[in-house]
């Protein structure tokens, strides 16, 4: 432990103040503060602004999917790739609010929607930053199987992490709950993280065809 000791000015003297302590200066909000800190003074105009721009990242990536076949394909890849994602937020999140709502979670609508779009934020940067890279494999790879590999390992991936953050940032909320809630979002959580993937997984599926495709 560490004691400050008092100093005491030898008579006469006037006592001199301590030094002022420094302070670290408070800069402005950062770009990845702005989209992925969590927020004390959310709202709905800026959670949606969140999920727009997620669902922009990973159309970057679904452009980079469409040069393969060029034309209308890089418009179908734009188009997509944050499919998958608005698709787990505009009926997952609401399916998910529901169960929650009938558990009495504690747990406001903005809780899951300020959630719901960090983890939309996390994929669509993930996506963002692969896309030069799957750019460069489409266009080189003569092989269809390894292009579709490398383009749904990198959307799974993706929407492994976000799933990761969803329950991440919803954990520390639910842990107020009462007992039987706990045990029923204990089974909640993993049934709505699994029909997320599967839902995200079946639109991709049908929405970028130049992964299922033979070139």
């Amino acid at each position: 432990m560490n004691f400050q000791t008092a100093t005491t000015a030898p008579p006469g003297e006037v006592p001199q103040p301590p030094p002022p302590v420094a302070t670290m200066p408070v800069g402005p909000q950062t770009w990845a503060e702005r989209w992925l800190g969590a927020s004390t003074s959310a709202s709905w105009v800026g959670e949606g602004q969140r999920l727009m721009m997620a669902a922009a990242c990973a159309a970057a990536f679904g452009v980079s999917l469409g040069l393969r076949k060029g034309g209308v394909a890089i418009l179908l890849g734009a188009v997509g790739a944050p499919a998958g994602i608005l698709a787990v937020a505009a009926v997952a999140a609401p399916a998910f609010a529901i169960v929650l709502a009938l558990a009495n979670a504690p747990l406001e609508a903005m809780h899951l929607a300020h959630a719901t779009s960090r983890a939309a934020t996390r994929a669509g940067l993930l996506l963002a930053g692969l896309a030069p890279g799957v750019a460069l494999l489409v266009v080189s790879c003569e092989d269809a199987i390894t292009v579709s590999i490398f383009g749904f390992g990198a959307l799974l991936l993706a929407g492994g992490i976000a799933a990761n953050a969803f329950a991440n940032e919803l954990r520390p909320r639910l842990r107020s709950a009462p007992p039987r809630t706990r045990v029923v979002l204990s089974v909640a959580m993993p049934v709505f993280l699994l029909f997320a993937a599967v839902l995200a997984a079946r639109v991709w599926w049908l929405a970028l065809p130049m992964l299922t495709e033979a070139s």
